[in-house]
């Protein structure tokens, strides 16, 4: 019957085939073309690192893609352009039980406080994390380094992810001495595109007339471990270092010679050291080692309390130092408590010095300095733990570390 219809009729058959072709092509106008790598990576940077962490589950590709170095490389240089306000990181400390060099597995208690600034003089708590956070942080390229007692951990706060590093074994912790140390310093070198950690064990006597050090690096890697590397020159690090163009700087003292910088060239693995400025004081808390405009410099604040004056030590090529003093404004030298100490904890992207008083006293407050303007702010820190104010000044110990607009989704593995 069909074909008799179809034959009689034959411009319906041809009708009913090109309805039948049109709608096989919109069909096939339906499927999206394939988006190439190239196009796909692009879109990916400039997602918010909250939605990448998700969309690793999407494939093995994407997941190998955005847990890649070159991935995460390029994915913190087109942050870092992007409007991103800057974040404070607070580290408290209270592990009166730790302060012994074996490694502690269970820590009284460490919290990191990390907020964004919400306006022009306050910064309110955005987060805490029990159990994360330590001595001395280091921040670099968006990974944060702490540690308590002898075990070091790097965390990213953009992945939420905690690495808890191997611990160095070393022959001076076995031999008895007064004073045993172990200081970390995290540096990136920028052609091979690797970080690496250092670790300075230091064994010394009494008032530190003899000084013993050993010097251990790591490479933050898949299989990566400790080296020794040698250095003939033993020193006990003084204050936190910097990493600025592939070379770590931080202060030291080898006894006899209290004031000493020592370089570490994170690609060489080769130290150096040379002398400081011979005016500025014992290597303590009133002296600390800043970057400032691209290079390693020494701030000395010990007459900033009483005389409003600011000292600068500026390390140009060829190892020589060029000085800069600044007297802060009359009028804003009742910001400056002559009562409470303060020590330097970090300089922010725009030339700011944080300055932040010891002990912990509440309402808490720490000051901005801005060395090309010679002005100075006060902040109000918000959202501090009530139980770390009455605690004793020697149970609460408090770390400062500000971080511009590094954000980093590297993944961390050893």
């Amino acid at each position: 019957m069909s074909r008799t219809l179809f034959s009689s009729f034959p411009w319906k058959k041809r009708a009913m085939m090109r309805r039948g072709r049109k709608r096989k092509r919109r069909r096939e106008d339906l499927v999206a073309p394939e988006i190439p790598l190239d196009l796909q990576i692009e879109i990916l940077t400039r997602l918010p690192a909250r939605s990448l962490m998700r969309f690793k589950c999407v494939s093995k590709l994407w997941s190998s893609l955005i847990r890649s170095r070159f991935f995460s490389n390029r994915y913190h240089k087109v942050a870092s352009t992007r409007p991103r306000p800057p974040r404070l990181y607070m580290s408290l400390v209270d592990h009166l039980k730790c302060n012994s060099m074996e490694i502690c597995q269970n820590p009284r208690e460490t919290v990191l406080l990390s907020s964004s600034s919400s306006s022009a003089n306050s910064f309110d708590q955005a987060l805490t994390m029990p159990g994360i956070g330590g001595r001395n942080m280091v921040i670099l390229r968006g990974l944060i380094l702490y540690f308590v007692c002898r075990q070091a951990c790097i965390y990213n706060p953009t992945t939420r992810q905690s690495l808890t590093l191997p611990a160095v074994k070393s022959n001076l912790f076995a031999k008895e001495s007064f004073r045993q140390s172990v200081l970390y310093f995290l540096g990136h070198d920028p052609v091979l595109d690797q970080y690496k950690v250092v670790c300075t064990v230091v064994r010394s006597s009494k008032r530190y007339k003899k000084i013993t050090s050993e010097h251990w690096v790591l490479v933050l890697e898949a299989g990566g471990s400790w080296k020794r590397i040698e250095f003939d020159k033993h020193h006990l690090p003084t204050r936190p270092g910097v990493c600025i163009n592939g070379v770590i700087y931080y202060m030291a003292s080898t006894g006899l010679f209290p004031r000493a910088i020592v370089s570490f060239d994170v690609r060489s693995e080769e130290f150096n050291m040379f002398q400081a400025p011979r005016v500025l004081p014992e290597l303590g808390w009133p002296v600390a080692f800043i970057e400032y405009a691209g290079k390693p410099a020494i701030i000395d604040h010990t007459l900033l309390k009483c005389e409003g004056l600011v000292d600068l030590w500026v390390l140009e090529d060829a190892g020589k130092w060029s000085t800069k003093s600044l007297v802060l404004k009359p009028c804003q030298m009742h910001l400056v408590d002559n009562k409470i100490n303060m020590t330097v904890e970090g300089i922010t992207q725009n030339g700011e010095v944080i300055f932040a008083y010891r002990p912990l006293i509440y309402p808490y407050y720490i000051l901005y300095y801005d060395l090309q303007k010679n002005d100075l702010r006060k902040v109000r820190i918000r959202g501090i733990p009530k139980h770390w104010f009455r605690k004793p000044d020697g149970d609460a110990r408090f770390f400062f570390k500000h971080m511009d607009k590094s954000e980093s989704i590297m993944h961390l593995e050893i």
